[in-house]
């Protein structure tokens, strides 16, 4: 039973651990050169196009509600360097991130729908 009770307890703290790692991760390192004060930047793999379509369709939305947001989407490919001069860990693909002020302050990455990315997107995209 104390066996049980131990494990319990290293994986409740483990799991805890990480959670904040994942907070932690949200704050972006940005090249030292480079100051983001707001942009949007999708991470796209060429090589992976059928996940990433719910990701185009969200784009387009996004783009008709905030036109002047989105006028100069950056579109980063993970298949060159240009990922590394971006952040310091690479995302996932497909990933949509909102930067202000060099923190991310939004961040949908996966296979998920069109919803499910627009609407996170939105409401930091109304936050300016």
């Amino acid at each position: 039973m104390k066996q049980i009770l131990t494990f319990i307890i290293l994986t409740s703290t483990m799991l805890l651990l990480t959670s904040c790692d994942y907070i932690s991760s949200n704050k972006v390192v940005l090249a030292k050169d480079q100051f983001i004060k707001k942009q949007v930047i999708y991470f796209t793999d060429e090589r992976n196009v059928s996940n990433e379509i719910p990701y185009y369709d969200a784009i387009i939305e996004l783009k008709k509600q905030y036109p002047n947001h989105l006028k100069r989407l950056k579109v980063v490919s993970l298949n060159t360097e240009e990922p590394s001069k971006i952040t310091d860990s690479p995302q996932s693909s497909p990933a949509i991130v909102v930067v202000e002020n060099n923190q991310v302050i939004c961040k949908v990455e996966g296979n998920t729908s069109k919803e499910n990315i627009i609407k996170p997107v939105s409401s930091a995209i109304d936050s300016w």
